[in-house]
């Protein structure tokens, strides 16, 4: 069963404020800070956010911005191709995938996994994650 990190409705009100406050901003680099400090992520900029806005929505982004960086957890094979299986049939939002795509990363040691997942020179579910596990 997939599990994914909670989000406090505190912090994500917040963020949703301050995001909207940015995006009206004459000068949103003073938010920056600000910014960092809500999300916890020190490198984030505030012009990677308005970019990432500008392809998805407020909640997703939100989400995505809140989602902490997951930590190597050793899972077993079959758990990896549950969320292999889950990412490929997209069955979640953009900010749990992009979550599911960050645990792929860490546990598998695949920096490019979202193209072996969605550009697969493949087209057959099980020989994806049969090549992600190393069994191909």
């Amino acid at each position: 069963m997939i599990q994914f990190p909670e989000i406090s409705q505190e912090k994500f009100s917040e963020l949703s404020n301050l995001i909207e406050q940015i995006n009206q901003a004459d000068h949103p680099e003073e938010f920056e800070a600000q910014l960092q400090i809500l999300t916890g992520k020190p490198g984030l900029s505030v012009s990677e956010v308005l970019e990432y806005w500008g392809y998805t929505s407020l909640e997703d982004l939100v989400s995505s911005l809140l989602m902490p960086e997951p930590e190597k957890q050793n899972l077993s094979d079959s758990e990896l191709a549950e969320i292999i299986t889950a990412v490929y049939e997209c069955r979640y939002s953009q900010a749990e995938m992009d979550y599911l795509l960050q645990v792929l990363r860490i546990e598998t040691g695949w920096q490019d996994i979202s193209d072996l997942i969605f550009y697969p020179e493949i087209d057959e579910l099980s020989a994806i994650i049969r090549k992600i596990l190393g069994k191909d």
